[in-house]
């Protein structure tokens, strides 16, 4: 017998980001009755790609869970949150923070702040650029929702659209999610950024 959709939705055994994510988003779908197929045209996100995510097995960006969560009509929270009756919170600088095994294809690995904090319209992290060598252009990052970005540590090149930025530890920005835009460490040394996304709603 296997567990149902519900079962699977408070399964936190694994502090994987990874796989707690995809189980979460196979249930969710399977709560939606909603197939992969359906699932890849309404975020426009490859079945193959949808597939991975479900079976843990790739680290994706934020915007991607973003884009999941909106078509399956769940606040990004619901993806990762662990309790239900809270309503005060202390995370602690050495407290282990969900976070991917892996890290994304665009060279930042991230740690969720908020993920005990249930039914939040923002969501916190803790974003890692490493140093990645070469020429870069944007990444191109798109999603309905809003961003803040502060610089904690390092250098950051950031693009928004056309236009290129450099910011230093104590600069901040904000962005419309809809432009395409995206950043990595600049300097060859990593950059530490505190990150809120605020999903537009469903």
């Amino acid at each position: 017998m296997t567990d149902s959709p519900s079962r699977e939705i408070n399964d936190f055994e694994s502090d994987d980001i990874d796989l707690r994510l995809g189980r979460r988003v196979r249930a969710f779908r399977q709560n939606a009755r909603m197939t992969l197929d359906v699932l890849a045209r309404e975020t426009g996100l490859s079945k193959a790609l949808l597939s991975k995510i479900e079976n843990g097995k790739v680290s994706s960006p934020i915007s991607t869970h973003v884009k999941i969560a909106r078509a399956l009509g769940v606040p990004l929270s619901e993806l990762l949150k662990e309790d239900e009756q809270i309503r005060f919170l202390i995370v602690r600088k050495d407290e282990i923070k969900p976070a991917p095994s892996r890290k994304t294809p665009h060279g930042y690995s991230f740690e969720s702040l908020g993920a005990r904090w249930p039914n939040k319209t923002w969501n916190p992290f803790i974003l890692t650029y490493d140093p990645i060598s070469g020429p870069h252009t944007s990444p191109g990052f798109q999603y309905d929702g809003e961003e803040f970005l502060y610089v904690m540590e390092g250098r950051l090149e950031f693009y928004c659209g056309e236009n290129r930025y450099e910011l230093d530890p104590g600069d901040c920005l904000f962005v419309d999610g809809n432009l395409p835009h995206g950043g990595r460490a600049l300097g060859g040394e990593k950059c530490v950024v505190l990150f809120v996304v605020v999903p537009h709603n469903p």
